[in-house]
């Protein structure tokens, strides 16, 4: 392996963060520097739409403090953007001209939000929560009575439609599909999810679009209308690909990376929402926008560029807290055929879906029943376990015994 003297990181957000910090646990003593364009050192994003819009003075939690850029030797470039990436001559040009070589460079772009045109509405005018200094924006147009739209009924929508509700907000949330949180395909826990939020007196408009706004109103495609004077779009957010594609990089819905964080130069790797990459325990390549992903793919990512190869194998998994339901979600189903529910979607201890294909467990949702999470994860890592669906459903077998005795110890 030839020597490496300098390793760039180009995004400081949380993977670019635990990247840098994998880098110096691997061993690596070199030049490390971490380039971000937000003027912020690297934070979690998943309290934006929750914490730090309910309390003016929450932050969001931390990745890197200054100290710890000092312990770690770091050389932080916060509030600097990259131009371009110079494969040939391995520099990157900052947007004021400024070049830095590299042995090895780590791409942690993350992903932009999709714009949301409406006919009579300003762009600047539609908010969006991506960054930390979106939230604070966003918290100041958050007053006891205001009416909000909120377009889209996705995870960030969700949240920041509850969040929004529980400041007093008159919310509305406008979504396209014929339920909420399409993308995650359980039309099981969609409609909970749609119950509790009615329940909490957000107005749900499904299978509806917006025409047209005037600043007060907006004008929806069944004719009606709704109070917005916060319109805020939550329509999903695209892998920031354009530096990659610009440098030839293969991207496709993402940037194509191997089980270790590697693109297609070598010398280049690529961690967190940016990326598509090769999942060793579901066989191909995914892409996943998540806080474990960004940990755990960043940590492999770093380490592996410097010469200890790491790789990203765990079950995906996320959260999404929407005032006081629990959303979570493991596994990466490409299909789904049968579903197992274990729970009363009319009770209050909450609900879990176990999601099969061809009689194979390849998904699991937890809705208020967190409990079974773990369980679903370690399950999903077997394979080859076959499950009794009575077994699954009843909720006094207690998911453990369902285990092989090895995984139970």
């Amino acid at each position: 392996m030839e020597d490496i003297h300098s390793v760039i990181i180009v995004g400081a957000g949380q993977a670019g963060g635990r990247a840098a910090k994998a880098v110096r646990a691997a061993g690596y003593s070199g030049r490390v520097v971490l380039i971000g364009e937000e003027e912020h050192l690297p934070y979690e994003r998943p309290a934006l739409s929750k914490a730090v819009l309910l309390d003016p003075a929450a932050q969001a939690p931390s990745v890197l403090t200054g100290a710890d850029c000092a312990a770690l030797d770091l050389d932080m470039r916060a509030g600097r953007a990259v131009a371009a990436i110079d494969r040939a001559a391995r520099e990157v040009v900052l947007a004021d001209g400024e070049r830095l070589g590299w042995d090895r460079l780590l791409l942690a772009t993350g992903s932009r939000v999709r714009p949301l045109a409406i006919d009579g509405v300003p762009p600047q005018s539609i908010m969006t929560l991506r960054t930390l200094d979106d939230a604070r924006l966003l918290r100041e147009r958050l007053a006891a009575g205001s009416d909000i739209a909120v377009v889209g009924g996705g995870f960030i929508g969700l949240e920041v439609a509850a969040s929004a509700a529980k400041l007093g907000c008159r919310v509305t949330v406008v979504e396209a599909a014929d339920r909420l949180l399409p993308r995650l395909g359980c039309p099981e826990a969609s409609a909970m999810v749609l119950a509790h939020h009615r329940r909490a007196g957000i107005d749900i408009r499904l299978a509806t679009t917006v025409k047209h706004g005037d600043g007060q109103a907006l004008e929806l495609s069944d004719g009606s209308s709704v109070p917005a004077t916060v319109i805020v779009a939550g329509i999903g957010v695209s892998p920031d690909t354009a530096l990659a594609e610009a440098a030839g990089l293969e991207c496709d819905d993402g940037i194509i990376v191997d089980e270790y964080g590697r693109t297609s130069d070598p010398a280049i790797f690529a961690a967190g929402d940016v990326t598509r990459h090769r999942h060793p325990l579901l066989c191909r390549h995914i892409r996943l926008e998540s806080w474990q992903n960004a940990n755990v793919q960043a940590e492999a990512a770093g380490r592996s560029m410097v010469g200890v190869p790491t790789v990203s194998a765990e079950i995906p998994w996320l959260w999404s807290d929407q005032g006081d339901l629990n959303l979570q979600v493991a596994g990466a189903p490409e299909r789904v055929d049968t579903v197992v529910m274990r729970g009363d979607p009319d009770g209050e201890g909450g609900i879990t879906l176990f999601q099969f294909q061809d009689g194979q467990l390849v998904g699991g949702v937890t809705v208020n029943r967190g409990k079974d999470m773990p369980m679903i994860r370690r399950m999903l890592a077997l394979p080859t376990l076959q499950l009794d669906p009575q077994a699954l459903a009843d909720p006094d077998t207690p998911l453990r015994r369902l285990l092989p005795a090895r995984e139970t110890a």
